[in-house]
C-alpha cells in the first residue's frame, strides 16, 4: 500500500472517519508541480546549524545559500517557492540569533509498519532556548491546522522528549509561513502549554487513516479495471 506523505498524514489523522474519508478521496499523489527538496537540502546552513561540536565555521553567506538552492531547483517555480522560504526563514533565524548543533533524530514508528518524520535533525538555540524545530513550508490550503500541529507536536514529543530523558525538557516548535506583499513571513508556534495527545491515541489515528486508505485505494483500483474493461457497474 503506497504511503501517505507525512505532511498529509498529520493533516488527515486527527480528522473523524467521516472526514478522512473524503480528504484521502481527494488526496492525489501524483507529482507536484514542485517540490521544497533544494530548502531541506540547505536547511543546516539556513538555520545555522554545525555539523558537530567541533566544527564552529562562520555563518554561510545568504549569496551561497541562494546559488545553491538556485542550482538544486529543477524549475523557475520550483525556484521561486524555494528562495521565498529559505530567505524568510534565513532572515527569521538572524533575527532570533539561532544556532545549532546537527543531531540525529531517527524516524517514529507507529501505525502498523508507518514510519513518521517531523523535525530538522538538530537542536537549535532560539532566543537562548534550546528547540527541536520542523519546518512546514506549504502554503497555507495544504499546510497543518492547528489540529494538524497538535499532532505533529505530539509525535516530536514522544519521540524526542519520552525516547530520550536527555531531551525531556527541550523546547519543540513548528515554523509555517504565511504570505504578504508576495513575500513568505515566519510563523512561530510553539509546543508549550498544550495537552498532548499520548501514543495510543497517535497510534489509533494513524491505524483508522491507513485503513480507510487501504478501502480508498482499492475503490480506485476497482474503478481503473471497470473503466478498463469498458463496465461501468459491479464487477460482480
Amino acid at each position: 500500500m503506497r504511503p501517505l506523505p507525512d505532511l498529509d498524514l498529520a493533516r488527515i489523522a486527527p480528522m473523524t472517519p467521516e472526514r478522512k474519508r473524503n480528504a484521502l478521496n481527494t488526496l492525489k499523489l501524483g507529482h507536484p508541480p514542485y517540490s521544497y527538496e533544494p530548502l531541506r537540502r540547505t536547511i543546516l546552513d539556513v538555520l545555522n546549524i554545525q555539523a558537530g561540536p567541533l566544527a564552529s565555521v562562520p555563518r554561510t553567506p545568504w549569496s551561497a545559500i541562494a546559488s545553491e538552492v538556485r542550482r538544486r531547483s529543477r524549475k523557475p517555480d520550483e525556484f521561486k517557492a524555494n528562495i521565498a522560504v529559505a530567505e524568510a526563514l534565513y532572515g527569521y533565524a538572524s533575527e532570533h540569533d539561532i544556532s545549532g548543533i546537527r543531531h540525529e533524530i531517527y524516524p517514529m514508528n507507529i501505525g502498523v509498519s508507518e514510519k513518521v518524520v517531523y523535525w530538522t535533525p538538530a537542536v537549535v538555540s532560539i532566543d537562548g532556548r534550546p528547540v527541536v524545530p520542523f519546518i512546514d513550508p506549504r502554503r497555507s490550503a495544504k499546510q497543518l491546522t492547528s489540529a494538524a500541529r497538535l499532532f505533529v507536536f505530539s509525535v516530536m514529543h514522544e519521540r524526542i522528549r519520552v525516547a530520550d530523558p536527555d531531551f525531556a525538557d527541550v523546547g519543540l516548535c513548528i515554523i509555517q509561513f504565511g504570505c504578504e506583499d508576495n513575500r513568505r513571513i515566519p510563523i512561530h508556534y510553539s509546543a508549550d502549554g498544550l495537552t498532548l495527545i499520548p501514543f495510543d491515541g497517535l497510534d489509533q489515528m494513524v491505524r483508522e487513516t491507513y485503513a480507510i486508505w487501504q478501502e480508498v485505494l482499492e475503490e480506485r483500483e476497482a474503478n481503473i479495471r471497470r473503466r478498463s474493461s469498458g463496465t461501468h457497474g459491479p464487477l460482480i
